[in-house]
């Protein structure tokens, strides 16, 4: 029997809401402090994620100073309704931030798998977990580093981590094109495909340009009705799709 899910990968860049460039200066205090912005920009971001069954977020701040000693992610889940999440703590500025991953899910979560990614600079990380659906169903939602070597070395890691015997999906933040050489090696050699018809830019999200959000996913998916929702709450769009396995 095939079953099939609505997920949705989105970097909600902390709920800071950049819009343009300029922003990255003039908001620079919003990575510092929280603000009734922030709070409004989540409850925004919980009503586009509450059609969705799976949802893998990227820049979420976990319970630093700048949102408020809350979790964003566990704000999010309760306005939505994904009555199962996990979190991932990646990178800690003390007195600031909490950086992180999330996986919001309808779902059951079962073996949840946090591992931190290799590269020059530490803080980045992969997270895993199995969706309780049909026989399941493997999610990893990662944020990789901006360096191509980084990257690469990133996604190695990623992949000695990946079912062999059971459907998965990569999701998130990749910071490289789909047409990235190495993007493309890791999706060979995992026996994976990368969607990527049609193209969709997902960065930045006032003016779309660069496609970085990805989803990756084994032979034994199918995706349907890929596309990226235009809401500008982020530096990043989010992107959405079906799927069935």
């Amino acid at each position: 029997m095939a079953h099939s899910l609505q997920i949705m990968t989105w970097n909600i860049q902390a709920a800071i809401g950049t819009t343009r460039y300029s922003q990255y200066v003039t908001r620079a205090h919003h990575q510092v402090f929280n603000t009734s912005a922030k709070r409004s920009t989540l409850e925004k971001i919980a009503e586009i994620v509450s059609t969705h069954d799976v949802v893998c977020l990227q820049e979420v701040d976990l319970g630093g100073r700048r949102s408020g000693f809350a979790c964003q992610a566990e704000q999010i889940a309760t306005l939505s309704g994904h009555t199962h999440v996990a979190v991932q703590r990646n990178r800690t500025i003390p007195g600031i931030s909490l950086h992180g991953n999330a996986i919001l899910s309808r779902y059951a979560l079962s073996n949840i798998h946090d591992f931190k990614l290799p590269g020059r600079v530490k803080g980045r990380g992969c997270l895993i977990a199995n969706v309780q659906v049909g026989q399941g169903i493997s999610v990893a939602n990662l944020h990789l580093s901006l360096g191509r070597n980084d990257q690469a070395l990133q996604l190695e890691a990623v992949a000695g981590h990946l079912p062999r015997q059971h459907p998965f999906v990569v999701v998130g933040d990749f910071n490289c094109t789909n047409s990235s050489t190495h993007l493309e090696a890791f999706a060979e050699a995992n026996k994976a495909r990368i969607a990527n018809h049609p193209l969709l830019p997902t960065y930045p999200s006032w003016r779309p340009q660069k496609d970085l959000d990805h989803i990756v996913h084994s032979d034994s998916i199918s995706i349907d009705q890929r596309h990226c929702l235009a809401h500008q709450l982020s530096d990043h769009l989010p992107v959405s799709a079906e799927i069935s396995f």
